[in-house]
């Protein structure tokens, strides 16, 4: 065979398979797949249906579906198995930094921890917690030693009592129903101990409830303390006028004005005992100044306007004690319980005291510092 006929015939060859790529193309297109064995023979393979989910309503494997095969969706590997694969697919680079990372962190970590805990960069400071404590306590015990209100009760119908005294009790009894100033109060649970210290600020909380519910309170208390003053201003009043006119002798000028004390005031009963208070005392007045300005030449005899003065007088006297106010019954001073409100601040400064005892910061001081101890008062 000559070399061009050899030539024509690999061409041939070529061509043919060429032809039979051609056919598999086609079949690939209409959904054939070509399986070729080593012996060169050619067989076409009908592709399978794709599962197609069914129409009727009965779920694949039931029913009229009991023929078709249910297509169970693959698993997630696990999170293990991931990374055994993504291990295997890494770079002897990638590897070293997988392990040198996560190693320098946790170094890292490490050594900030030792490090917050040699310096004590996380540790509580509680000497400020206990240095305002201390000035809190200062002001309480000035509270539980007050005894004004205690004198405004005591002295209300005293007529010895002069109204400047009895106003500086009635003042300091407004102080002690105030209680301590906010900003004292505040500012020990302002303070780190207090905020970064959840069984020191339960304490705190529970001594700042009493305290406020004590303030509560604090309105009605002065206006209690308002009536007392009133009421004291005319003890003073008619005690004043009494000596300066023989009980008896008042004239009918000083009896309005000492009488308008009570009848000017907000207090029903006030005014009411005020108005009859003129007409008793007005009465008694009257007769007794007419028998001591009595003349001799009046046709009205002496006996007669002593009687009417006795009588008078009688009436009055009469009329006094069966309608005389107990003014601390009718309007109680509702005091602050500084007992009450004292022990709960005690609870909370004894644990405060403790807690900066055993946390103590030689360099804020404040304590007693003794060999192996220090003492906290």
């Amino acid at each position: 065979m000559s070399t061009k006929e050899q030539k024509q015939e690999m061409n041939d060859s070529a061509f043919s398979d060429f032809k039979v790529d051609e056919t598999a193309k086609k079949d690939a297109e209409q959904g054939n797949q070509i399986v070729e064995p080593l012996t060169g023979s050619a067989v076409l393979v009908e592709p399978k249906a794709e599962a197609k989910a069914p129409t009727n309503g009965f779920p694949i494997g039931y029913g009229p579906n009991a023929h078709m095969t249910k297509i169970e969706k693959p698993k997630k590997p696990k999170l293990g198995e991931r990374l055994k694969y993504a291990r295997k697919k890494m770079t002897k680079k990638q590897k070293i930094l997988a392990i040198s990372i996560p190693a320098a962190t946790a170094v890292l970590v490490g050594g900030f921890i030792v490090l917050a805990s040699v310096t004590g960069m996380f540790k509580i400071d509680y000497s400020t917690m206990y240095q305002s404590a201390k000035e809190l306590k200062g002001e309480m015990q000035k509270l539980r030693s007050d005894g004004s209100c205690e004198k405004v009760i005591d002295y209300l119908d005293n007529q010895y009592t002069t109204m400047k005294v009895y106003s500086s009790y009635v003042e300091g009894c407004k102080t002690v129903g105030e209680g301590v100033t906010a900003g004292v109060i505040n500012a020990v649970g302002n303070t780190e101990g207090v905020l970064k210290d959840d069984e020191v600020r339960q304490k705190y909380n529970a001594f700042k409830i009493v305290m406020d519910a004590s303030k509560d309170g604090n309105k009605r208390t002065n206006e209690t303390l308002d009536i007392y003053t009133v009421w004291h201003s005319w003890v003073i009043a008619e005690s004043s006028g009494n000596s300066s006119h023989n009980d008896w002798r008042w004239t009918e000028a000083d009896l309005k004005n000492a009488a308008e004390i009570l009848t000017s005031s907000e207090v029903p009963e006030f005014k009411k005992y005020g108005e009859e208070w003129l007409a008793k005392k007005k009465a008694a007045a009257e007769v007794t100044n007419a028998y001591f300005n009595h003349a001799l030449n009046t046709a009205q005899s002496l006996k007669e306007l002593y009687d009417q003065m006795i009588q008078a007088q009688t009436e009055f006297n009469d009329w006094k004690k069966n309608n005389a106010i107990n003014v601390s019954e009718l309007y109680p001073l509702e005091m602050v319980d500084m007992n009450k409100l004292y022990n709960k601040f005690e609870q909370m400064y004894d644990y405060m005291r403790e807690v900066y005892q055993n946390n103590y910061n030689p360099k804020a001081g404040g304590c007693k510092e003794l060999v192996g101890s220090v003492i906290c008062d």
